[in-house]
């Protein structure tokens, strides 16, 4: 397989996700090209091994069992362009990446996005966002590769999305490039925005720890986190995850924890709300289950 890209084996995955979990991956492939992936896929299809796409390892919940196919990450698919005020960029560039290469060509339309962790294209599948912004707002187009290996490009106008969801969540279909829409500002007062947003992320998130992000989108006019602190759950514990006693809508690896851990954890705060509040909240984070059948 090294014909794809770049092969590592038996790979332990919990360097790989921002919770700090998971087990070990036979195999892990980085492919140096989009037409390298879809010769992957191609292969990978062919001879029924199974396959994962794992981006920058946050707002996923990996399973504590070892995985016997392959995980595919998209590292080397980075790169980046400007045609007049319009930025094409791969889906392996991390987002930060792609906000500063944007502020030093003057668009300034994600720089409230600065700080959130991962890659653009696992941003594009969760429509990530914050302080009002999210990634969908001014995207024109996506390219895919479906599960087959064949290209694909959308327009947005074809894609189905909402708050902190798209229909790629659905579906084994990769995003490898997108087409995002610039806007030209004052970068002086972009830049000190970002500034006062990466101090309350500090003064509000429990960075310190391994988390993945926000664990639940917020309901309508509510927020979770405000939810969870009134249930009374700041600081509740299974295992080795721990409800933040920074922000109750995170969960932290507070001590080894398991994958286990952590859904025990979320069935818990999830029961408690509704027992107390008759909401019903919606996981943010998405729950990894291997198919280990290649099918």
């Amino acid at each position: 397989m090294n014909e794809f890209g770049t092969v590592l084996e038996n790979v332990d995955l919990k360097k790989y996700n921002t919770y700090g979990i998971g087990g070990i991956a036979k195999y892990l492939i980085m492919p140096d090209s989009i037409d390298a992936l879809s010769n992957l896929l191609k292969y990978l299809n062919e001879n029924k091994m199974p396959w994962y796409v794992l981006g920058g390892g946050s707002n996923v919940i990996l399973p504590d069992d070892d995985f016997s196919g392959v995980i595919i990450k998209l590292d080397q698919l980075n790169s980046y362009e400007v045609k007049n005020d319009t930025i094409i960029a791969e889906s392996g560039i991390l987002l930060g990446n792609l906000i500063n290469k944007m502020l030093s060509d003057g668009f300034i339309n994600y720089a409230s996005l600065m700080g959130i962790p991962g890659s653009f294209g696992g941003a594009i599948v969760g429509n990530a966002g914050c302080y009002g912004k999210n990634i969908f707002d001014d995207i024109i187009s996506i390219s895919l590769i479906d599960k087959d290996g064949n290209f694909k490009t959308l327009k947005k106008s074809d894609i189905k999305y909402d708050y902190r969801y798209t229909e790629f969540k659905d579906t084994k279909n990769i995003i490898v490039k997108a087409e995002i829409k610039g806007i030209k500002g004052d970068i002086s007062k972009a830049l000190e925005n970002i500034k006062q947003n990466m101090e309350k992320r500090i003064n509000t998130q429990p960075l310190e720890y391994k988390n993945a992000g926000s664990v639940f989108k917020n309901p309508p006019d509510l927020s979770a986190g405000y939810l969870i602190e009134q249930a009374g759950l700041k600081g509740f514990t299974i295992g080795g995850a721990k409800v933040s006693l920074k922000h109750a809508n995170f969960i932290i690896n507070y001590h080894n924890a398991h994958s286990c851990d952590i859904i025990s954890l979320i069935d818990a705060i999830k029961e408690k709300v509704k027992k107390e509040y008759g909401i019903e909240l919606q996981l943010e984070q998405i729950v990894v289950r291997w198919d280990n059948n290649g099918e």
